[in-house]
C-alpha cells in the first residue's frame, strides 16, 4: 500500500509537470507542534519541518496541488536517550480561490504518511517489551516505520507575491497490527503546523 501510494504521487508530479509550463513551486518553513490525546504529544517535541509543493491545475474554484512535506521531531519521553521521528507526508492539496479576499487562500489535504522513528538502545535503562517485527534493533538503536492515511486543512495569506505565512492542521492514523491495533493514543499523530514560505 505504502509504495502504491508513493509512485502514484511521483507519476501525477511528473503527468503535471509535463502539462503545464507556467509551473508554480512553493518552499516553506514551518513548526509542528503535536496536539491531542496521543504517543506523540508525550514522547516528542517538534523541531522544524519542510514543505514543497507545486500546482498543476487551476481553475475558478481550486487550485490542485501535489505536496510533500518532512516533520522532524525530537524524542524526549525518557531521560538521557537519544531519539529522533521523522514524519513524511506526500499528500494533494486543493486551495480554495477567494475573488473576494484574493491574498488568503483556505486550503484542504489528503495524502499517505510514512512515520519513522530511531532510540538509542545502547543505555541499559531501555526496556522495550512485546515488541513485534517492525520493531527491530539496528546496532544500537530500536528503529520502527508505521504508515496509514493523513488528512488536513490550512490556510496561508499572502503578505507580498512571493512571500506568505500559513497555519495548517495534520490528522494522521497509523495502520498498526497487534496489540497496538485499535488503541487511538497509539495510532493517532495531530499536529498544527504555524510557517512561512515562498513562491516560485
Amino acid at each position: 500500500m505504502k509504495k502504491l501510494a508513493v509512485s502514484l504521487f511521483l507519476l501525477c508530479f511528473y503527468m503535471g509537470i509535463g502539462q503545464n509550463t507556467d509551473r508554480k513551486f512553493e518552499l516553506g518553513l514551518h513548526y509542528p507542534l503535536s496536539t491531542g490525546d496521543n504517543f506523540m504529544v508525550f514522547a516528542y517535541d517538534g523541531l522544524v519541518g519542510l514543505d514543497f509543493r507545486y500546482q498543476f491545475a487551476d481553475t475558478e474554484l481550486i487550485s490542485a496541488k501535489l505536496a510533500f512535506s518532512v516533520d522532524y521531531f525530537n524524542y524526549n519521553f525518557i531521560d538521557n536517550i537519544n531519539g529522533h521521528a521523522f514524519v513524511l507526508k506526500p499528500k494533494l492539496i486543493g486551495e480554495f480561490n477567494l475573488n473576494s479576499l484574493p491574498q488568503f487562500k483556505p486550503y484542504v489535504s489528503v495524502g499517505y504518511s510514512v512515520f519513522t522513528t530511531s532510540v538509542d538502545a545502547a543505555n541499559g535503562n531501555l526496556i522495550f517489551v512485546d515488541t513485534d517485527a517492525s520493531f527491530q534493533l539496528n546496532g544500537d538503536r530500536f528503529t520502527d516505520s508505521q504508515s496509514g492515511i493523513n488528512w488536513g486543512f490550512g490556510a496561508a495569506y499572502d503578505l507580498t507575491g512571493t512571500f506568505f505565512v500559513e497555519v495548517s492542521a495534520d490528522f494522521i492514523k497509523l495502520d498498526l497490527d497487534g496489540n497496538t491495533s485499535g488503541n487511538r493514543y497509539n495510532e493517532n499523530i495531530h499536529t498544527v503546523n504555524m510557517g512561512v514560505g515562498l513562491r516560485f
